[in-house]
């Protein structure tokens, strides 16, 4: 709500979960009403005062179902306005409620007329407190209202009504206590719900303002990194016959450091154009796209001989360019992980599990140790050395945001020397 304090707003929440639990609520008074008309002989010993109660009961719970489905609209001019015709309609059927139930006690006593009504009280009373007792001096003047008249007519009308009287006063103590506790434990959940949506929104908002910083470095730090890069390799293909072997191992390693350092800021804009961007979703052909990556990695190094086992059909519904970024980032690892073995071995299919389509992307290389899993896909954070594995840590990641962001979830099993799967759904 634009320019709404925060007690505004969780009134506003209140008055609104109010409405939303008695959407039928209400009708339960003239449906109760008429059954205990047809079941005893309350209509024919009273015609005037069970017409006279049936209506008002009905036209009471008809306008206050009325009001409850029109909240956005009545709320919206006059949130005041509608709290105050809600209470009266909810007090007008508790009221005369009440008296009707008063009534059949003095009328009948112990008979079957009375019974039901007594009953139907407390029913209608219990399920009250869970829709009233947001509102706290709301559902202690409704609960005596309702349930007070036919308990004091019950304590002066017989010895055996006494009985009943007791019986309900107990009832109404207990109804008393369980209201006032229900409305304490709605408010404190309300209030620590409305606190951590607020915190919610504070940090999404830090963490949009932190991602656009880095996207905003890392974007003016390749024009210089590829300066430096350029002039390194220009130096060093210039002055070949100039520089001794050190100084040659020198620029080597300035221009291998600033390559992996541009490789790294790629990774790091990738990774934010990943989170900021919009997802167009279509039919996704996974199969396709994990066949293309596998020609393509047999192109660029045709010195490896590394068997694919990719399964056909494999379509989802998903953003087909961050689905083929997270296939890419995946196979490539595999690919990379593998390089050591002479069986090389990829395999991509899936599975159902509970009902979900979950994908398994498996290989048998390296490996990894199981104790570090919740570092897998941590950003820059590596189970490999350099030296060995070549890459800035990023890749994971990357795919871990993607997946999320189409609804799904991913995870990871492994074991030194034998291999890993990674295993993904699309929500």
């Amino acid at each position: 709500m634009n320019g709404a304090s925060p007690h505004m707003s969780l009134q506003r929440l209140a008055d609104e979960d109010l409405a939303h639990r008695s959407q039928t609520s209400g009708l339960v008074y003239p449906v109760l009403y008429a059954i205990i008309m047809v079941f005893s002989r309350y209509a024919d010993d009273h015609r005037a005062i069970a017409v006279l109660a049936g209506l008002t009961i009905l036209v009471a719970a008809l306008l206050r179902t009325r009001l409850v489905l029109k909240f956005n609209t009545v709320y919206r001019f006059n949130p005041g306005n509608w709290l105050a015709n809600y209470s009266a309609l909810t007090l007008l059927l508790a009221g005369v409620w009440g008296a009707f139930c008063a009534h059949t006690v003095h009328e009948y006593g112990l008979e079957l007329t009375s019974m039901l009504t007594l009953l139907s009280t407390a029913g209608i009373s219990a399920g009250a407190i869970t829709t009233l007792s947001i509102r706290r001096n709301l559902i202690m003047v409704y609960l005596a209202i309702l349930l007070l008249p036919p308990t004091v007519m019950a304590f002066f009308q017989s010895r055996e009504t006494f009985a009943v009287s007791l019986l309900f006063l107990t009832y109404c103590i207990f109804m008393f206590a369980t209201a006032k506790r229900l409305n304490k434990e709605y408010w404190d959940a309300l209030n620590n719900t409305v606190l951590l949506d607020q915190r919610a929104r504070e940090l999404e908002a830090s963490n949009q303002e932190l991602e656009s910083y880095s996207y905003s470095i890392a974007h003016d730090l390749r024009t210089p990194l590829r300066s430096i890069i350029g002039f390194s390799q220009l130096l060093f293909e210039d002055g070949a016959d100039k520089f001794d072997d050190s100084e040659k191992n020198d620029l080597r390693r300035i221009i291998r450091a600033g390559k992996h350092m541009a490789q790294l800021i790629d990774d790091i804009l990738e990774l934010s154009r990943i989170t900021r961007g919009e997802i167009a979703k279509g039919e996704t052909d996974l199969s396709s796209i994990a066949q293309a990556l596998e020609q393509q990695l047999a192109t660029e190094d045709p010195g490896r001989s590394v068997t694919f086992q990719i399964q056909p059909g494999l379509c989802t519904v998903g953003d087909p360019r961050l689905l083929g970024i997270a296939l890419q980032n995946l196979i490539s690892n595999a690919w990379k992980f593998t390089a050591h073995k002479a069986n090389a071995k990829i395999v991509f299919n899936s599975k159902k599990e509970n009902n979900e389509t979950v994908y398994c992307l498996c290989d048998n290389g390296v490996g990894f140790d199981m104790a570090y899993i919740d570092k897998l896909f941590r950003p820059f954070s590596r189970l490999h050395s350099q030296a060995a594995f070549p890459g800035t840590g990023v890749g994971l990641a990357t795919v871990q945001r993607i997946i999320l962001r189409h609804g799904g979830r991913i995870w990871a099993e492994g074991e030194p020397d034998k291999g890993a799967c990674f295993y993904f759904s699309l929500g």
